[in-house]
């Protein structure tokens, strides 16, 4: 793999973008090491040793810039939804009809992967020859990149804002090509050419005499006809006879989940036996109730999502599982690639591949503990490439270990959100693309706070950090974030190279950060400084060394931040506060613009002030407002120091929660800017709760938290802590009124339940307790009518729940008729 690369000497730093390979990888020839890292993806002649961090991988990657072309090779970027960016070494070959690729195998291969871009909407194919005799073709499409607008994005192309340009097609050849081979990749229209990765894939194994047979049950390797049930069929039969199973090779449709327990399933190689189809997935059982004694390998789940849904399950593999394995399996098309919940414990996943999924690559989620993540190779992610993300439980004495993650396009190469004695050890991160570094460490999300010892060590960060819109600051290829609360749990970061960051190396933000030592670590080469501190604390730092830096060694603006140098620092003295211009605009009200409650048929105007730091005049190319909001719009280009203002009116014609996202498109490198709209269109007639403050007993976590009753939104919902009734919600009108009927939902798409439900009205009884039918029949809707009643406060108080051990609403109405 081309970014399996490692220090060798304080100074002397391995290649980015040389070619990948397994553990045995020679150098790549190319320019010199400059001063300053400036050329993004150049291969550079410095030696590559055995061991280096990174996953071990069955592939030689090849990049396209540094191929034979009669394309055009695209300048390098950084610039958030520009092609570029998002390309692995932020170059690629751009090819018309009949132009070309080439390159020379440095290893044999029977098999290629590519990634490649062609315009939304569109198809096309890769004619395949070696040595000018045809071996194949790729067959291309869009229909799994392209999404635009805000998170979590759409495919409306008048919402703007392009970026999720990339995918992979692959083919096996009929022969192996020796070394030296020229392949040539012939576009039949207009594609871009990111990298190719060659292989030798080995033929499919006999069925081993021992295990039962997925065809004997019914399923279909010709994709026919949907293998669902049989294949589930003859997990449930492995599982009661006690045998393993074998799937044959074959492309086997399935569009459910596949669930396993006690048992083991393998397949003839993911390149041979594949499970395909719209929300297929295979899931050990529901926390906290994990899956056990479960071993699954050999097999591609490929799924058919084409944009990122939040309100479904969707991952290749997930659930719960304890004491389980996972290996050499391959995802692709799905919404995470791996996504397992907590409580549970020791999970063991060795080899594979997660590539072009719409958010996560693997996330070990609310209390997975002692489980163990290597050799995983990840590109092309929506959000984080692979996290550790203590919700409610901590995630405990788990480790990332020599893994690959490439091109993350939101958010971190790896992170680790709160949890306690947590490992990221000898991985690569290379290419973040926005609101995102190599390796992140932080109190976020609600998670539990960071505790006993996290450690990063061996890990190889190359071209990481990115811009942030609307946030004054610029992220770094390792950054500490304390934003839920101080981190004080014990950080030790020893032996990692941080390679031509795009801004600072590191970086300490938020709230208070303590008791965090750094040794050994070299910063080669970054666009601002070694160390950006914007947060009050304290950390050691020994034998850190960094060359390059395109700023001062310091950023610190009076954060209160004490640094303690040891010995053997070198390059990172002097001290500034500022950043130079970046291109980044600055939105005063980037925090949000709150309209409060909004009389249906009248409208309230608010501004919105942008101004331009530099270097460069912006161009503001569009401004989308949110539903039930306008724009008077004279900004077109900001000069240098200017600032323009934005008149947003909120006019809303009906009862509603207008909470929105203004957008503004622009050619600032950071982009798209997003500024909060919240206005409630009020009808003394309508429901009276939306907007309104609620509170409840206690909450399942931050995401279904209280608020979500009132947002106007059945999708969104609130759930109680687990097993602790009874429960409340409580719901403050802002002031005396009369009230009839209230009106509770959940999801529409829920299965049924009961709930028992009380209701009183300023802490008086109202309705005594009663259960209640969420039928979806009925559209998971209730209605609770009685006599008219003045009231300030509304509260619910469940006592039981036939669908989960713990209060469930989404939407909590009010009217007063």
């Amino acid at each position: 793999m081309k970014l399996r690369t490692a220090l060798l000497a304080a100074t002397t730093v391995a290649a980015a973008g040389v070619l990948a390979a397994t553990n045995a990888t020679a150098a790549v020839a190319g320019p010199a090491l400059p001063t300053v890292p400036t050329l993004p993806g150049t291969a550079l002649p410095l030696p590559v040793r055995y061991g280096a961090p990174g996953a071990a991988v069955p592939f030689t990657e090849y990049e396209a810039e540094h191929a034979r072309t009669d394309g055009r090779v695209l300048a390098a970027t950084r610039a958030f939804t520009q092609l570029a960016a998002e390309a692995s070494g932020r170059r690629a070959v751009a090819l018309d009809a009949g132009e070309w690729v080439e390159f020379t195998l440095a290893k044999p291969a029977n098999a290629v992967d590519v990634r490649y871009s062609v315009p939304d909407g569109t198809t096309g194919s890769l004619t395949v020859t070696a040595n000018g005799k045809a071996t194949g073709q790729l067959a291309l499409t869009a229909k799994y990149a392209h999404v635009y607008g805000n998170y979590p994005y759409t495919n409306d192309p008048a919402d703007r804002g392009r970026h999720h340009y990339f995918d992979d097609a692959r083919t096996m050849f009929d022969r192996t090509l020796p070394a030296g081979t020229r392949v040539r990749l012939k576009a039949s229209a207009t594609t871009v050419v990111d990298l190719a990765d060659f292989e030798v894939v080995a033929a499919a194994p006999a069925a081993p005499a021992d295990h039962l047979n997925a065809l004997d049950f019914g399923a279909d390797p010709t994709g026919a006809t949907d293998s669902g049930a049989g294949l589930q069929a003859a997990i449930d039969a492995a599982r009661d006879q006690q045998r393993s199973l074998w799937i044959p090779s074959g492309d086997y449709t399935v569009t459910r989940h596949l669930q396993v327990d006690r048992v083991t399933v393998r397949g003839a190689g993911p390149w041979h036996t594949v499970l395909r189809g719209a929300g297929v997935g295979v899931f050990g059982n529901a926390a906290p109730n994990p899956s056990t004694d479960v071993h699954l390998s050999g097999f591609a789940v490929f799924g058919e999502t084409v944009v990122r849904d939040d309100a479904t399950v969707d991952s290749g593999f997930g659930g719960s599982l304890s004491g389980s394995t996972i290996s050499n399996v391959w995802v692709e098309h799905v919404k995470v690639g791996m996504w397992f919940d907590g409580p549970s414990e020791g999970l063991t996943i060795d080899g594979g591949r997660i590539k072009n999924v719409w958010a996560d690559g693997l996330n070990l989620h609310d209390g997975v503990s002692r489980s163990t993540v290597s050799n995983l190779f990840v590109r092309n992610t929506g959000d984080d490439g692979m996290a550790m993300w203590s919700a409610a439980n901590a995630d405990t004495g788990n480790s990332f270990t020599r893994n690959t993650v490439s091109v993350p396009l939101l958010a971190n190469g790896f992170a680790v959100y709160g949890g306690r004695d947590n490992t990221v050890r000898d991985n690569v991160a290379a290419d973040t693309v926005t609101q995102g570094g190599g390796v992140h460490v932080g109190n976020r999300f609600g998670a539990n706070p960071l505790a006993g010892t996290t450690t990063i060590s061996g890990n190889l960060l190359v071209r990481t950090g990115s811009l942030v819109p609307n946030e004054p600051t610029q992220i770094a290829a390792l950054w500490f974030w304390a934003a839920d609360a101080p981190l004080t749990g014990a950080v030790q970061v020893r032996d990692t190279t941080l390679l031509d960051s795009s801004y600072a190396g590191m970086q300490f933000f938020g709230k208070s950060i303590t008791n965090v030592s750094v040794e050994r670590v070299t910063v080669a080469g970054a666009g601002t400084v070694a160390l950006q501190l914007q947060a009050p604390g304290a950390a050691s730092f020994a034998k850190v060394v960094a060359f390059g830096l395109g700023d001062k060694g310091v950023h610190d603006c009076a954060s209160g931040f004490a640094v303690t140098r040891g010995a053997g620092n070198l390059g990172w003295n002097g001290t500034r506060c500022g950043f130079a211009p970046a291109g980044q605009l600055e939105i005063a009200q980037a925090t949000g613009v709150e309209y409060g409650f909004q009389p249906i048929g009248t409208e309230a105007v608010r501004p919105v002030a942008i101004t331009n730091p530099g270097p460069k005049p912006v161009t503001i190319e569009a401004v989308v407002p949110p539903r039930g909001y306008t724009v008077d719009s004279g900004c077109a280009v900001i000069a240098v120091g200017a600032t323009c203002t934005l008149q947003v009116r909120f006019a809303p014609a009906a009862s509603g929660n207008y909470a929105g996202l203004l957008t503004i498109h622009s050619t600032s490198p950071a982009g798209p800017y997003v500024v909060g709209l919240k206005g409630i269109g009020f009808d003394p007639e309508g429901n009276l709760a939306l907007g309104r403050d609620i509170t409840s007993s206690s909450e399942a976590g931050w995401w279904i938290a209280p608020p979500n009753l009132v947002d106007g939104d059945q999708s969104t919902y609130f759930e109680s802590l687990n097993g602790a009734f009874p429960q409340t919600v409580t719901l403050d009108l802002g002031h005396q009124v009369s009230v009839s009927r209230i009106v509770l939902k959940l999801p529409a798409n829920w299965g049924g339940r009961w709930q028992t439900i009380a209701v009183s009205a300023d802490g008086a009884p109202l309705v005594g307790a009663a259960e209640h039918l969420f039928a979806p029949e009925a559209g998971n809707v209730v209605t609770i009518a009685f006599p008219a009643v003045t009231a300030r406060e509304l509260t619910l108080t469940f006592t039981s729940n036939t669908g989960w051990p713990a209060a469930q609403i989404s939407e909590f109405e009010v009217y007063a008729h």
